[in-house]
C-alpha cells in the first residue's frame, strides 16, 4: 500500500483489566473480532463442554503467576502436561511436554508451529504493554489461531492458553466498546483492540540468528495479531501490508520502499517453486505494480498485513483469492548484495 505521508493515527483503547476482586482468567477463547466467548478463572476448564476444543485439567494462581496442568487442545492435536506463565516478564516461562500431532515441539518463546492451511500456534508469544514504566512484558503460555472452522469452532477463533494472573489495577476508564480482557492486548481484533508492541526486551537487541530470509520471517512472525493500519510501519500503530516487510527487513539493514509496486522491484525475480523462506510474495496486479504483499513463511504458506479489519496472520498461497492473482516474488537481500 502507498504510504499515508500524513501518517496513521494510533487506534488505541485503554486496558481494560478485570474487574476490582474479580479472579483474572487463565484461558480466554476468543471469536474472530477479538470478542470473549468463554473463558476460564479456576480449576478446571473445557470448551465446549465436552472439552473438545479446550480442556485443562487444573488451574491455580500463586504470587508468581498462572500454573495449569493436563493441557488438551483441538481434540488432543495439541497436549502439554505444564504451562507456566509468571505474573511479570519471562523469567520462569514454560511449556512443557508440549505435543502437536503426536511429536515433540520446543518451547522457545515465540515459537510458531503450523497445523494445517491457515491454523497456527505460536508458544510463549509475548507482548509489551506500552506506557508502563517497567515496559513489562506479558505472555501467552500457547495461543492457537483457528484458520477454519474445526471442532465447532468458527474461523478466526483464538485459544489463548495461560495468561498471567493479574493484578488488581487503579482504576482506569474504559472508552465506550472497550473489550475486557487479554482480547485488549491485540492478539486478534480490529483496530481499536490493540495497545501492545510484540517486540520484548529479548527482542530490542541482535536480530535472530540464521540466513537472512529466515530471520527476516522470526521478526515478522513477532507480530501476528498486530492490527492492520493503512499506512502504518511499526508495531505501535499497527502495519499495512509493505509496512510489515519494510519493517522486518530494516531490523537486518536493508531498506525498502514503503509501496508494494516498488517493492517488486527491490529484489531478484523469484520463480514460484524456488521459493525460500523471506522471499517476498506479491499479489493483485494493477497499473503502478502489484498492489498487496506478503512474506513467504516456508510450506506453500505466508505471512501478510491483509486489510482494514484485520491481523498480521499467516495465509496459503494456494488459497484461491491468492492463487488467482498471484503476481510473482523477488528476494530482496539478493539485489542488496547480500
Amino acid at each position: 500500500m502507498l504510504r499515508s505521508f500524513l501518517g496513521a493515527a494510533a487506534l488505541f483503547l485503554a486496558f481494560a483489566g478485570p474487574a476490582q476482586g474479580a479472579a483474572s482468567p487463565f484461558v480466554e477463547v476468543l471469536d474472530g473480532q477479538g470478542k470473549i466467548t468463554a473463558q476460564g478463572v479456576s480449576g478446571r476448564f473445557a470448551y465446549p463442554a465436552n472439552g473438545s476444543a479446550v480442556d485443562v485439567g487444573s488451574a491455580s494462581a500463586t504470587s508468581a503467576g498462572t500454573e495449569l496442568a493436563d493441557v488438551s487442545l483441538l481434540g488432543s492435536r495439541v497436549q502439554a502436561t505444564r504451562v507456566v506463565v509468571p505474573r511479570h516478564g519471562l523469567r520462569g516461562a514454560a511449556v512443557e511436554g508440549l505435543v502437536v500431532d503426536g511429536r515433540v515441539v520446543p518451547t522457545r518463546p515465540n515459537t510458531l508451529v503450523p497445523l494445517g492451511g491457515s491454523s497456527y500456534l505460536v508458544v510463549l508469544q509475548t507482548a509489551v504493554v506500552p506506557g508502563s514504566k517497567t515496559r513489562s512484558v506479558g505472555l501467552v503460555g500457547i495461543r492457537v489461531h483457528i484458520g477454519e472452522a474445526s471442532f465447532g469452532l468458527p474461523a478466526g477463533t483464538d485459544l489463548l492458553v495461560g495468561l498471567p494472573a493479574a493484578e488488581q489495577p487503579a482504576a482506569r476508564p474504559a472508552r465506550s466498546g472497550a473489550v475486557d480482557g487479554w482480547a485488549t492486548l491485540g492478539f486478534t481484533g480490529s483496530p481499536g483492540h490493540a495497545e501492545v508492541l510484540f517486540d520484548g526486551p529479548e527482542f530490542a537487541g541482535a536480530p535472530p540468528a540464521g540466513p537472512i530470509g529466515v530471520r527476516a520471517v522470526s521478526i515478522a512472525e513477532r507480530f501476528l495479531g498486530v492490527p492492520y493500519v493503512w499506512g502504518g510501519a511499526d508495531p505501535a500503530t499497527g502495519f499495512d501490508c509493505s509496512g510489515l516487510v519494510m519493517y522486518a527487513y530494516r531490523r537486518l539493514g536493508i531498506d525498502l520502499l514503503h509501496f508494494s509496486g516498488a517493492q517488486y522491484h527491490e529484489g531478484a525475480p523469484v520463480p514460484f517453486d524456488a521459493l525460500a523462506p523471506g522471499d517476498l510474495v506479491f499479489f493483485d496486479p494493477g497499473p503502478l505494480g502489484p498492489g498487496h504483499v506478503g512474506m513467504y513463511i516456508g510450506g506453500g504458506r505466508f505471512i501478510q498485513a491483509p486489510h482494514s479489519g484485520d491481523v498480521v496472520k499467516i495465509s496459503s498461497l494456494s488459497d484461491f483469492g491468492y492463487a488467482s492473482s498471484y503476481v510473482g516474488a523477488v528476494r530482496p537481500y539478493v539485489s542488496a548484495g547480500r
